[in-house]
């Protein structure tokens, strides 16, 4: 028989080794989310600052009380002094600073819901930190991937997503702007919406957490969905982007005629489809179940971001065109609705061939508005449908 004396070393031995377990966790954590907030330059990098604030809605989701919310905001202050000290990179306009403040909050978040987690054993916490992790984890690897795909001179096809717009009988960046010089104020909005796009999936997703409305949609699942089909689309009919192939002549001088033919490039290929438009049609998708008022915000968001798409010179209108399918098809995915999944997928391939090979050359303007129509008619026929069976 073992002596009381070694039952009791054998105790401490054990509750000494979970401790330094624990605390090597939590170490890990916090220097993890430091190293990624200097790699991301949070302190000036807004779009994916709006990404780690994401995390202070979900954990507010989480109802944890104002003390802790509070202590999560000192974590993150004291994350701003370690940021600055290591001479992280600071915004200088208001807006990117504001959010990069943001951002640290929400690592604050992200630590005490993991220490809680891993200190006290609080199981419940694994739900919504793996959802404040979303943002955070995908805009690292997206990265990386856009890196890797993008790091060599490679095949663009702008021109061709250019004729085709011209083809339509407008010029949509050129109009929006004229909009931007009239109301400036529309301006400022799409600025801000765009440059902020990445707060309201994580904060649409908080407050479906809140209100108990995730069974059956969760936003930030279909987000990362969302982004690797975009991925693999960039890569069928590669583009920048009309701000990125004009230049200083986007928008008052664009050319009437370009080649009808790729050119190689150094520039990132993120423009076909939007991804911008795509989220921000998600955000909306999941905004009828909360209310008039979470859907009037979501139906602003998606309003302002079309126009800053073609207003910033990063987006061709079809490119806004193919988001719609391609939203469509991601929500069946998730969904797991096969028939929304499959004729979704089907019109973003056909599109994007359709674009890159330049079949759409000696076709009547009128047929392409058709055929856009078609496309939109057809993504409310199938989200009607699915939505009431929901």
């Amino acid at each position: 028989m073992s002596s009381p004396s070694g039952t009791l070393n054998q105790d401490l031995e054990r509750k000494t080794v979970v401790a330094l377990y624990r605390f090597c966790i939590c170490a890990a954590i916090t220097l993890s989310l430091l190293l990624v907030a200097g790699i991301w330059h949070l302190g000036a990098n807004s779009m994916i600052a709006c990404g780690f604030l994401g995390a202070v809605f979900i954990h507010a989701a989480s109802r944890p009380g104002w003390k802790r919310m509070l202590f999560a905001a000192l974590v993150g202050m004291a994350f701003v002094v370690v940021y600055v000290l290591l001479k992280g990179v600071v915004a200088t306009d208001a807006f990117a600073r504001a959010m990069g403040m943001g951002a640290f909050w929400g690592i604050g978040s992200i630590v005490v819901l993991s220490f809680e987690m891993v200190i006290y054993g609080k199981r419940e916490n694994l739900r919504f930190l793996s959802d404040a992790l979303v943002l955070p984890v995908f805009s690292l690897v997206a990265g990386i991937g856009m890196q890797l795909t993008n790091g060599s001179t490679h095949a663009s096809y702008d021109n061709l997503l250019y004729a085709f717009d011209t083809s339509l009988g407008i010029a949509p960046g050129l109009r929006v702007i004229s909009w931007y010089r009239a109301a400036p104020w529309i301006a400022t909005a799409s600025g801000l919406v765009y440059a902020g796009l990445l707060i309201f999936p994580p904060l649409y997703h908080a407050w479906a957490l809140y209100k108990v409305r995730t069974e059956k949609y969760n936003l930030m699942h279909v987000f990362v969905i969302a982004g690797i089909c975009g991925f693999v689309f960039y890569q069928i009919c590669p583009a920048m982007g009309p701000l990125y192939l004009f230049e200083s002549r986007f928008p008052d001088h664009l050319p009437a005629l370009v080649p009808l033919q790729a050119f190689s490039s150094t520039g990132v290929n993120n423009a076909m489809p939007s991804m911008h438009m795509t989220w921000a049609l998600l955000v909306w998708w999941s905004a009828w179940e909360l209310g008039p008022v979470a859907l009037g915000i979501a139906s602003a968001v998606v309003g302002f971001t079309g126009l800053a798409t073609l207003g910033s010179g990063e987006h061709y209108l079809i490119d806004l065109i193919v988001a719609v399918p391609l939203a469509m098809a991601v929500n069946g995915i998730y969904q797991r609705s096969w028939s929304r999944a499959i004729a979704g997928v089907a019109m973003v391939v056909g599109w994007t061939v359709y674009l890159r090979m330049g079949l759409w050359t000696g076709v009547a303007a009128t047929l392409h508005w058709m055929l856009i129509a078609v496309t939109l008619v057809v993504a409310l026929i199938f989200t009607r449908v699915t939505r009431s069976r929901l």
